[in-house]
């Protein structure tokens, strides 16, 4: 079997010749390259050839997230400016503006949020007409190159944005105003969320209708945000009612939970999710193997080590033991990787080290 095919089986809770080790590098090598400091071997590499050489594979949205994209209406006028260490956008559009910042981080690998684009309630007719006048369009060139380089490497994966509360939050207003608008105005925030449902209808219509083969929802669930009460009423009925729309269409569905999880676990099974990525156990995260295993029941686990790990406090020793209890509890329902990524001054070697230790295990 090839990479692709071993890890669409998983996703699948079907058996395969080997689990697929697919630790996410891009943040690793992106720092190193432009400190200088990659390693002597690997000084002027492709990412690709480096996740060749170590045994590994690379988690395709990197590659393929941008294949449908997002076009604006004729009437909405969107302005950048970049420094060093800012990026300003601004939204014009015939019923009034939005402005946002960011702060660029060191290496100019990641940005955060330092002013959000919507304000208050105000804000949100704006809003709702760049979303309601937006189109979607899936781009076959872009596809076929990112398929062309990633090969049988892995599976074709696109993103698609947070479910809409946590849109709301991540993208929109930050979590305190946007708690605080949940609060006030529940209607008027009722009706945002659903333009945002709406604008997603359209993206998937794209979606479904390409050789996408797995859809990610780009969620960063962290339970301090999505508290249970915010999920049960605001996530879950969207994850179950967008992974059936998507299942029907011959898509498998992913998510992305990044943080501290443990009063999520009862809901994992309900969502229709057929792998969470990034999942991190201890003593990174909150929650142990055990834990996950018992309330995943049939979700796919996508990484479990902890990218504490491949830092130089923790040994090689412990990082193959960690290794080898993700195989044997979560096998075949096992992607293995690093949630959320091998960091700048992670060590390489204990990558492959984990390669080895997935190549010897036998499903």
């Amino acid at each position: 079997m090839t990479p692709r095919e071993r890890m669409l089986a998983a996703l699948r809770g079907e058996p395969a010749d080997k689990i697929v080790w697919q630790p996410r590098l891009h943040h690793w090598y992106e720092v190193n390259r432009k400190r200088g400091t990659l390693p002597p071997r690997y000084q002027g590499w492709d990412i690709l050839d480096i996740y060749d050489d170590l045994m590994a594979t690379p988690r395709s949205y990197h590659y393929f997230g941008d294949a449908v994209k997002s076009i604006e209406s004729d009437d909405v006028e969107v302005w950048t400016r970049r420094t060093t260490d800012t990026l300003a956008v601004r939204y014009v559009t015939p019923v009034g503006e939005l402005h946002e910042w960011s702060r660029i981080t060191e290496w100019g690998t990641s940005s955060m949020h330092r002013e959000y684009p919507v304000k208050d309630v105000k804000d949100f007719k704006v809003l709702t007409y760049i979303l309601q006048n937006q189109r979607f369009e899936f781009d076959p060139s872009l596809y076929e190159y990112a398929r062309k380089r990633i090969g049988d490497r892995a599976p074709s994966i696109a993103g698609i944005p947070h479910v809409p509360v946590m849109r709301l939050f991540i993208w929109y207003m930050g979590y305190e105003r946007g708690i605080i608008a949940l609060w006030k105005h529940p209607k008027e925030v009722q009706e945002l969320l659903q333009v945002m449902e709406e604008n997603d209808d359209k993206r998937l219509v794209a979606l479904k209708a390409s050789p996408i083969e797995v859809i990610n929802f780009g969620d960063n669930i962290h339970h301090d945000l999505s508290t249970p009460p915010i999920f049960r009423k605001y996530i879950l009925p969207y994850y179950q009612r967008r992974t059936q729309e998507l299942h029907d269409a011959g898509k498998l569905c992913t998510s992305h939970w990044d943080g501290r999880v443990k009063k999520l676990l009862p809901f994992m099974k309900e969502t229709g999710l057929d792998a969470i990525e990034c999942l991190t156990t201890q003593p990174q995260g909150d929650v142990t193997f055990e834990e996950l295993r018992e309330a995943m029941k049939t979700v796919t686990l996508m990484d479990g080590m902890p990218a504490t790990y491949f830092l130089p406090a923790t040994s090689a020793t412990e990082v193959a033991a960690c290794a080898r209890k993700a195989l044997e509890l979560f096998s075949p329902r096992l992607v293995l990787g690093v949630g959320d990524m091998v960091p700048p001054d992670g060590d390489v070697e204990k990558v492959r080290l984990v390669s080895k230790i997935v190549d010897d295990f036998k499903p």
